[in-house]
């Protein structure tokens, strides 16, 4: 059974990857070419760019060499959602919001950029989600 919500959704992207470290790259470019196929110009892609890299990032972390899913869509009008799954349940954490840390600030990054951000738990694993406006071309 479908809700109204799921029937209105629009997606951009939806693509299962293998979880390496080449995958943030490879995913981040898709995300991009879908963005742009969809209207963004590149500099509206930027911000989601971005948050495609930090959450994929996160994913490959966690479940190396697994199965990685990223799904980009519309549900409410102006906003898009950006969503990672993973086979970990474990719940998202910041690391580090520490000035000279070299990791661990992406989640930290991810909710600056989003209007929501948040994770649900899903089958065998979770999805991280952040949902960003998109705004009128200028």
């Amino acid at each position: 059974m479908t809700t109204a919500a799921q029937e209105t959704r629009k997606i951009l992207m939806d693509h299962e990857f293998l979880s390496t470290p080449a995958t943030v790259g490879i995913a981040r470019r898709a995300a991009v070419r879908a963005l742009v196929v969809w209207g963004l110009s590149e500099r509206q892609a930027e911000d989601f760019e971005l948050v495609v890299s930090e959450l994929v990032t996160n994913a490959v972390a966690q479940a190396r060499h697994k199965r990685i899913r990223v799904r980009i869509c519309e549900e409410v009008v102006n906003t898009l959602t950006v969503e990672v799954w993973d086979s970990v349940r474990a719940s998202p954490r910041c690391k580090s919001l520490e000035l000279d840390a070299e990791n661990g600030r992406g989640l930290f990054i991810v909710e600056r950029l989003a209007a929501h951000a948040g994770w649900r738990l899903a089958g065998e694993g979770k999805w991280v989600f952040a949902v960003l406006e998109v705004r009128p071309y200028a």
